[in-house]
């Protein structure tokens, strides 16, 4: 295939207006003939559950402008930007297939080619300065933009915008792995990420703000049709997620039930945290209220949310680690329209890893990409038990959505 296709790492939770423009925008820049999804499994990257499950979030995509849509693995979608962006480019990369990697910034201008090369040298300057911080108590994240920025002023300020930081994290991965992808910046508009009030081209928080207080039609006016008729359509299924409460009594009851050695087994544990993270349980009403309390320079929100998931799914640290060393063990297809159907015969073709439609495939490719799918159906298990008319034990017999 010579034609341009461009990859997309997205969680659309859920699809707004900003993304329709990112979508329409990718295709503009590149010349791109289709469009390629990596779409973030039922709990995301700031570690809580998705407003609606992937096979909802893949059809708004399809419905957007996508033509075909992967599934990026849970075990590196409620992740730090890292993981997270490892392998999402990792899984683009392998289809053989995309040619360009697209992704929204707040400063498309910023010098991220001399970031990226800092960061994949990594002079002594800032391996100093990074030591420095780190010993200061600030978390990693944090540590590393003020190093990057007594080398090059202003990144830090830059990389506090999440999307800033995550195209770096892409950017570097394509370095790091020599993916022969082009990258595509495109300029994010409107709300900030994090921002919670509503505006035009209002943020997915907003958004997802206004649905959990029950400010239906707000939401819905900040959506494009495909987002709001699909979002209404799973309200009144009650496959929806926008009351916390179910899911923080799971995760209290887990954890106040786990001694702190069992804690401390899970992924990415460090330095007694554990001790923190159930104690403040047995005080706290929500999991807003645990994840403020248990958060700190060293531990920001997101990390610790991070862990409620990773404990609620057993993911253990060592096997954590064995994920992040060696990657995804399949390529898994969650949607597609007519053009992603002649994307996906070439895929198999060229694609360097497995390509699967269906979980029990992921067991007759190896252990540990039956692993791997272990994870992804128990985190669809849990996702389904925290919305009001969950579904269960359907993940193995989900199809892949046609769109014709």
């Amino acid at each position: 295939m010579n034609t341009p296709v461009a990859g997309i790492v997205a969680e659309y939770n859920p699809l707004h207006r900003g993304h329709t423009h990112h979508l329409r925008k990718t295709r503009e820049l590149c010349g791109a003939e289709a469009v390629v999804i990596v779409l973030s499994s039922d709990f995301v990257q700031r570690g809580e559950p998705a407003l609606l499950d992937k096979r909802s979030r893949a059809e708004m995509a399809l419905d957007s402008g996508a033509d075909l849509v992967l599934e990026l693995p849970v075990v590196f979608s409620a992740h730090n930007a890292g993981v997270f962006a490892n392998a999402a480019v990792d899984i683009l990369g392998s289809t053989g297939i995309v040619t360009h990697l697209s992704f929204g910034l707040e400063s498309p201008s910023w010098q991220m080619d001399k970031i990226v090369s800092i960061l994949t040298e990594e002079p002594e300057p800032f391996k100093f300065c990074l030591k420095q911080y780190l010993s200061e108590g600030f978390s990693f994240v944090e540590a590393r933009s003020l190093a990057l920025d007594s080398i090059v002023p202003g990144s830090a300020d830059k990389l506090r915008g999440s999307n800033n930081n995550l195209a770096l994290a892409y950017m570097m991965r394509i370095s790091q792995k020599k993916w022969n992808m082009a990258p595509v910046r495109v300029q994010r508009i409107g709300s900030n990420y994090h921002d919670k009030n509503m505006a035009e081209y209002a943020s997915a928080t907003a958004i997802r703000k206004a649905l959990f207080e029950g400010r239906t039609e707000d939401a819905m006016s900040q959506l494009p049709p495909p987002s709001s008729s699909i979002i209404r359509r799973e309200m009144a299924a009650g496959h929806i997620f926008t009351d916390c409460r179910i899911f923080w009594n799971i995760l209290r009851s887990a954890l106040i039930r786990a001694t702190p050695s069992e804690i401390s087994r899970c992924a990415e544990m460090e330095e007694g945290i554990e001790h923190r993270l159930r104690e403040a349980a047995f005080s706290c009403g929500s999991f807003e209220e645990w994840a403020s309390l248990c958060a700190s320079k060293r531990y920001p929100r997101g990390r610790i949310q991070r862990h409620g998931i990773h404990f609620l799914i057993g993911l253990e640290h060592w096997t954590n680690r064995a994920f992040q060393r060696i990657g995804p063990a399949y390529i898994r297809v969650l949607g597609m329209n007519p053009t992603g159907r002649k994307l996906l015969r070439v895929m198999r073709t060229k694609a360097a890893l497995p390509v699967i439609t269906r979980c029990g495939e992921a067991a007759s490719i190896s252990r540990y990409a039956g692993r791997m799918m272990d994870y992804e159906c128990l985190a669809a298990e849990l996702w389904q038990q925290i919305i009001p008319c969950g579904s269960y034990g359907k993940e193995h017999a989900r199809k892949v959505i046609i769109r014709e």
